[in-house]
């Protein structure tokens, strides 16, 4: 859904926060408190996700000088969904904790969820499209069959450790 490995490394570390996440702290309190260690991860995370596309893409120079400028503006914007996925998964989490989850709150984080997705998938058809025309079509598809492979390790992931919903 977002990330490799983002995700799921950080929902390893916002697990902990479901006990911190409690009625008094917000999820902006509770991002600003975890920020640099989230920013870390994520950093981490970013550096080997570039290089399993580096591996897996088996770019020539060409192709390379052409890729991979679109390839970190994808990113860019792909961490903004990111976090966004990060508030949506605090905002359950403290949910959770409370309780608190009715059929109001189940239909709100569903459509942010599926916002979420939404807004996933046009990213990658943008991005896609910009692969394809700077180049090539067969790149932009091994591109995307990489990034869905990665996306899916990491949805694995995530739904593995986050609990259902009551």
């Amino acid at each position: 859904m977002f990330k490799a490995s983002a995700l799921a490394l950080l929902v390893s570390t916002a697990l902990p926060l479901f006990a911190v996440a409690g009625d008094a702290a917000s999820t902006q309190q509770i991002m600003k408190e975890y920020k640099s260690s989230i920013q870390n991860q994520i950093a981490d995370i970013d550096y080997k996700r570039k290089q399993i596309v580096e591996a897996a893409m088996v770019l020539d120079a060409k192709e390379g000088e052409a890729f991979w400028p679109v390839y970190n503006s994808y990113r860019t914007e792909a961490d903004k969904l990111s976090k966004g996925a990060i508030a949506l998964l605090l905002d359950y989490a403290k949910a959770y904790n409370a309780n608190s989850i009715d059929d109001a709150t189940a239909a709100k984080l569903q459509e942010q969820l599926l916002d979420l997705q939404e807004d996933r998938q046009e990213l990658k058809e943008k991005y896609a499209q910009r692969v394809a025309k700077e180049v090539s079509s067969k790149r932009s598809l091994r591109w995307l069959q990489i990034e869905d492979q990665l996306d899916a390790i990491s949805l694995l992931a995530n739904t593995r450790e986050v609990p259902l919903v009551e």
